[in-house]
């Protein structure tokens, strides 16, 4: 029964040194950490915030970035309004994120619209066309 004991206690300590992560070869480079919420890129740690989209989607958030996993192989970083397409592989082990600097989580910014439409002199609301008599809807013979 100790030995059983003393098994769980070694796997548990040489667990939480090892991390299940995903390698994403490209320019940038990216190394996520789903369990960690954590996304390195170019040698960078950041915390994000994990959202599940789908069953088979998930994405994470932050720091002017947003990161997606499709459990389907297509993987895509967006990085201050660039896309940059991934085929990332799953591995496991430690990844240096005991001596890392993790930058804490800061929220992607929300975008405002101020600007005035093409035309200023358009004033007032705007209705969809289906809303109004006469446009569509009909039947046509």
């Amino acid at each position: 029964m100790r030995l059983v004991a003393t098994l769980f206690l070694v796997a548990g300590f040489a667990c939480d040194t090892a991390h299940a992560f995903q390698e994403c070869n490209g320019n940038p480079h990216v190394r996520v950490l789903w369990q960690k919420q954590i996304i390195e890129v170019g040698g960078t740690f950041f915390q994000m915030k994990k959202e599940q989209l789908s069953k088979k989607t998930a994405r994470l958030v932050g720091h002017d970035m947003v990161f997606v996993h499709n459990r389907a192989g297509s993987d895509t970083l967006i990085r201050h309004g660039v896309s940059t397409s991934y085929n990332c592989v799953d591995g496991e082990g430690d990844v240096g994120l005991k001596k890392a600097d993790v930058q804490g989580y800061q929220a992607n910014p929300l975008i405002e619209d101020n600007s005035l439409p093409a035309d200023a002199s358009i004033a007032g609301s705007r209705s969809s066309a289906a809303s109004g008599k006469g446009h569509g809807g009909g039947k046509h013979r």
